[in-house]
């Protein structure tokens, strides 16, 4: 198949979720023997070109006008163009580069990216969403906490986008069926695919280090509000008890867009912060638990594929557990309450061949269930059930 893909921005290092899911799924669909086609709004950086197999790579002109009455946009649809900063010229200029690589599919990536939609015509239209937006946001409120009720908001806002946008998608992309049901509910849309994430296993791999004792690493987008929940979930509520229990413990941040909730946990005893670390791997290796401690948002976490690719003993929440593909119980550790957390870190910490039996056991499992190989063929599955 001849596909374009269409994306605001793809940097590197591969920092957000997004840019993770549209650089592995393009680069296993071109290995699979399909033409990949790229257009964004800046050039992408030359290392993430060299890995990827593009058979047309464009950037939007940065001149030329298109009136927006000419987009044929409905009046709710032009709002939120206007309110992304989407530019009709860009818009305009979407139908031409489809053209160009004669794509049977346009596959716009993002949040923002579905007004790219607004004059595609004759080629499915794919919307890349990952997770639904509404349900992302709703996720995070919590009653006793004011600070969160302004995420009522952002969910209203943001259930209109999808909702508006709805009658020029063809075909959405999420990650998990909790997704489906509220993507159903918020746009009407009846063609929705769950493609969950997938995770590069030899990038992720596991590596000989030696690993601090009563250790454990969490890593994510700082300024993530379900990340920023989960660090001060389990910083207030967990790790004074482990402390107490463990006083040398020691807990690490990694990540990127260092938010300042998260740097204020830096005060607590036994947490290091350290941003913007281009390559985790090894320091992830240092360490002998990785802690998921997610109690909002929806999707799939990258995170958790990679510490289990990479071998790695897993604490985690039942939320971070949420649309994996699982022959019965996940291969790591799922506790509730929280000295069922603290005996759960205390105990591996303390057995060294249980963490071992845990980090194998759940390579295997990632390994067969969430290869971007399988992840692309369905996608392609996707496509070709439109055609029939």
């Amino acid at each position: 198949m001849r596909l374009l893909f269409v994306k605001e921005s793809l940097g590197w290092p591969l920092a957000n979720g997004h840019d993770v899911h549209c650089f592995h799924r393009m680069q296993a669909l071109a290995r699979l023997g399909h033409e990949v086609s790229l257009l964004t709004a800046t050039e992408p950086p030359p290392p993430l070109l060299e890995r990827l197999q593009l058979t047309l790579q464009r950037t939007f002109p940065t001149d030329g006008k298109v009136a927006a009455e000419s987009l044929r946009l409905s009046r709710l649809q032009e709002r939120f163009r206007s309110y992304w900063g989407v530019s009709p010229a860009r818009i305009a200029a979407v139908p031409r580069v489809a053209e160009e690589c004669r794509a049977d599919a346009v596959i716009v990536d993002g949040l923002n990216a579905l007004p790219y939609l607004g004059a595609v015509e004759g080629r499915c239209r794919v919307w890349h969403a990952g997770d639904e937006w509404a349900w992302h946001h709703l996720s995070q409120i919590q009653l006793s906490r004011p600070s969160t009720w302004s995420e009522i908001r952002l969910a209203l806002i943001k259930g209109l986008y999808e909702h508006a946008y709805g009658s020029l998608v063809d075909r959405i992309w999420l990650v998990t069926k909790t997704d489906r049901r509220a993507m159903r509910w918020v746009t009407g849309v009846r063609n929705i695919d769950v493609i969950p994430n997938g995770v590069d296993g030899e990038h992720y791999r596991p590596i000989e280090q030696p690993q601090g004792e009563r250790s454990c690493v969490f890593w994510g987008r700082l300024d993530f509000g379900p990340n920023i929940q989960a660090l001060q979930w389990f910083c207030q509520r967990i790790w004074p008890s482990v402390r107490r229990q463990a006083p040398d413990a020691r807990f690490t941040i990694y990540g990127f867009c260092l938010s300042e909730p998260v740097r204020a946990l830096a005060c607590q005893e036994g947490v290091t912060i350290i941003p913007d670390l281009p390559d985790l791997r090894a320091e992830v290796a240092r360490h002998q638990v990785v802690v998921l401690p997610v109690v909002s948002g929806g999707g799939i976490k990258n995170k958790l594929l990679e510490a289990a690719s990479m071998g790695k003993a897993i604490v985690s929440t039942a939320k971070a557990c949420l649309g994996l593909r699982l022959e019965g119980p996940p291969p790591l550790l799922a506790p509730h309450g929280i000295q069922e957390w603290v005996q759960a870190l205390l105990s591996l910490w303390q057995d060294a061949d249980r963490r071992n039996a845990l980090g194998s056991a759940a390579r295997l499992w990632v390994l067969k269930n969430h290869s971007w190989t399988a992840m692309a063929q369905e996608a392609v599955a996707s496509l070709e059930s439109r055609q029939r």
